[in-house]
């Protein structure tokens, strides 16, 4: 594996540490900005930088070659992540994250096994499940939710869409199949 590779996937596996928006006062400091406005705040910067790269085509280490001409993976999962916190709760955008942090590095490394895409199905579940079940008591739904958002993120991920990243996708719609399950 090559130094962007390792690159990519310490910043995968960091992922979750945003969520330490949810501990986070609103708002930030005395008479500051809401969290929700200081999100915002960071995401137009990311996209500022995005849009920059773009327009001047310097180099971001850690960034696949094909997104030199096209939004990259970080830009979609910045977006992803902010739709997650503004609009839903921890309990559901924790394991929705988490997913996309530890599953999207683990099926590029069995995509070409015989262990794809039933071990990361499984881990997947196993990953959400267990978060859930911080949040919430033991239940049906509870498991049907953790088995939507693992067939969701894998299914997903597999998809190779060349306008979407699947960091966006790994976390957006898993957390909407969850929010789905558990209002049913």
């Amino acid at each position: 594996m090559g130094r962007e590779s390792r690159l990519r996937r310490v910043v995968h596996l960091s992922a979750p540490l945003y969520l330490v928006y949810y501990a986070l006062p609103s708002p930030l400091w005395a008479d500051g900005p809401t969290r929700e406005v200081g999100l915002l705040i960071v995401l137009a910067a990311v996209l500022v930088v995005e849009a920059l790269r773009l327009l001047l085509g310097f180099h971001i280490p850690g960034l696949r070659g094909y997104e030199d001409k096209r939004i990259s993976a970080g830009a979609w999962a910045a977006i992803g992540l902010a739709f997650a916190m503004l609009l839903f709760p921890l309990p559901l955008v924790a394991p929705a994250v988490a997913g996309m942090a530890y599953i999207d590095p683990l099926i590029s490394m069995l995509r070409r096994t015989s262990w794809y895409p039933w071990v990361p199905l499984l881990a997947n579940f196993l990953l959400v499940l267990a978060i859930l079940l911080i949040f919430y008591p033991p239940s049906l739904r509870v498991a049907a939710a953790a088995a939507a958002a693992s067939v969701l993120a894998v299914g997903v991920e597999a998809l190779r869409c060349r306008r979407v990243d699947d960091d966006f996708l790994m976390v957006v719609v898993p957390l909407l199949g969850m929010a789905a399950v558990m209002l049913l």
